[in-house]
């Protein structure tokens, strides 16, 4: 299932956290099942991202359709713009990314001045170094040739009519901007205001790879600050602009070899984030990753190059988290300025301004879209530990995100043990704690899968527990266990 093994591969496949998509059929790829487990981590990550951009910036969260006609957009510069370089080999047709291509090339040999090259190169450069460096086709050795601008966007046809063309969104973003005003006018908003959406988006990626990084139905969770780029900063929801300003995180700028620690307050101060709304969103990334258990050791926010920048922002910055696969975007935040908004209000012909301390305005927007899928592949790669000590790797999750908080289980199969340890489980979904329980297996074996899957903490029930209502509470990360009674579980 795997292009490489990554450090968490071997428990993806063996609990099926996560797998390819119709794999009985061989059929396309780019497209990834979830199953139970992966499906209840990816949820507890969306929470996460909830409490801290949607609660946190006191946003407006809304779900927008995922079909949109094409008139939204040539608006957005999407059908112009929204490309990515392709090359394909001369004997068998097969397609591969160019740039991805050259960047694998460059990395294998240990080239990183090379690798930022490549964001600077155009489309001839591209070919020209792929037939330099002898790059061939994966598939039959043949010669790579003609880099062309592909269009990423999924078309599909609404209605009878063939000329009804519409596309799936590849981005959440626009249903936003095209909601917008009515929006603002039906909720009362008062500029600075936050609109959220989290949901599905489609990109027809030209060879799709490694596992959830590069896929066609991605998840992405995204974030519009709507601002009146002449009116004086304010606070936005329960974010302290001084602890915004106070925080550091590892920051890799333009033109630069490495990351270095640095305040947000001097980042502003040195250019590297466009304004301080901006700056709120890097913040917010940086608390996403504490909150959901990801070191700032293995992550940075890297400043896209000019070269790079998409046509509608005047600044970017990406997060970018260290994994198997190496390091890997999860997270773009842009500066969008008025863009979206002017562009839909001249292509539609409607007034899309609100009025600000009595000024009409059109306004400006800073974003923050992460990925999920990603996320969770980043989260998983993070966390995993090797478990020499006890002959099997494990998931060292936070809480946050784990799949279950507890895992009950009676000693053995006794009958009182197993109705004991039953009426803990169904005592805790009353409570709302997420749990499972298992009579399957040695009780050792069952400790080496709840670990495996990032279980906090393992309710056993014994023959004292009979006696005196108290089980024993294994301690995921340290293997100890402690006794308490049934009532003082929680």
């Amino acid at each position: 299932m795997t292009d490489v093994e990554s450090d968490a591969a071997s428990i993806v496949d063996r609990r099926g956290i996560y797998y390819q998509a119709f794999d009985i059929y061989n059929s396309i790829g780019g497209f990834y099942d979830y199953g139970d487990i992966g499906l209840r981590i990816k949820r507890n990550i969306e929470n996460a991202w909830r409490n801290v951009f949607v609660d946190g910036l006191s946003a407006f969260e809304i779900e927008t359709t995922i079909v949109m006609p094409e008139i939204v957009f040539k608006a957005s510069g999407h059908l112009s713009t929204f490309t990515d370089p392709i090359i394909k080999c001369a004997t068998c047709n097969t397609p591969y990314r160019a740039d991805k291509l050259l960047e694998e090339y460059y990395e294998k040999k240990g080239d990183r001045d090379d690798m930022a090259r490549i964001r600077k190169m155009s489309k001839k450069e591209m070919e020209d170094n792929i037939n330099e460096n002898r790059i061939k086709c994966a598939r039959c050795g043949g010669k790579l040739t003609g880099v062309e601008d592909f269009n990423l966007m999924l078309k599909t046809h609404v209605g009878h009519k063939s000329d009804d063309v519409a596309y799936l969104r590849p981005e959440t973003a626009q249903g936003i901007f095209v909601d917008f005003k009515n929006l603002f006018r039906i909720y009362g908003m008062k500029l600075p205001t936050v609109i959220s959406q989290a949901g599905k988006v489609y990109r027809n990626e030209i060879s799709p790879r490694q596992q959830l990084v590069r896929l066609r139905e991605i998840t992405q969770m995204e974030t519009e600050l709507f601002f009146d780029p002449d009116a004086k900063l304010e606070n936005v929801g329960t974010v302290n602009m001084a602890a915004v300003l106070e925080s550091k995180v590892n920051f890799h700028g333009s033109g630069e070899k490495n990351e270095h620690l640095a305040t947000i307050s001097q980042l502003l101060d040195e250019g590297k984030l466009p304004n301080k709304y901006f700056a709120m969103l890097i913040y917010l990334e940086s608390k996403l990753m504490e909150k959901i258990g990801i070191s700032q050791d293995r992550y940075k926010f890297r400043e896209i190059e000019k070269e790079e920048l998409p046509h509608y922002s005047l600044g970017n910055v990406d997060l970018e988290i260290r994994t198997g696969y190496g390091y890997i975007e999860v997270a773009g935040n842009a500066y969008r300025t008025d863009y979206d908004l002017s562009q839909h209000a001249k292509t539609s012909g409607s007034d899309i301004s609100v009025v600000n301390d009595g000024r009409k305005v059109v306004p400006h927007v800073v974003e923050a879209s992460v990925g999920e899928d990603r996320l969770v592949l980043a989260l998983l790669d993070s966390n995993v530990q090797n478990g020499e000590d006890r002959g099997w790797k494990w998931l060292k999750l936070n809480e946050n995100v784990a799949p279950y908080r507890f895992a009950v289980f009676p000693l053995q199969k006794d009958q009182e043990l197993v109705e004991k340890a039953r009426s803990i489980h169904k005592m805790l979904v009353e409570k709302r704690v997420s749990s499972y329980y298992s009579e399957s297996g040695s009780i050792g074996k069952r400790y080496a899968r709840a670990d495996e899957i990032g279980v906090p903490f393992a309710i056993t029930c014994d023959f004292d527990t009979l006696k005196d209502d108290t089980v024993t509470i294994r301690d995921r990360d340290t293997t100890k266990q402690i006794r308490k009674q049934i009532g003082e579980i929680l």
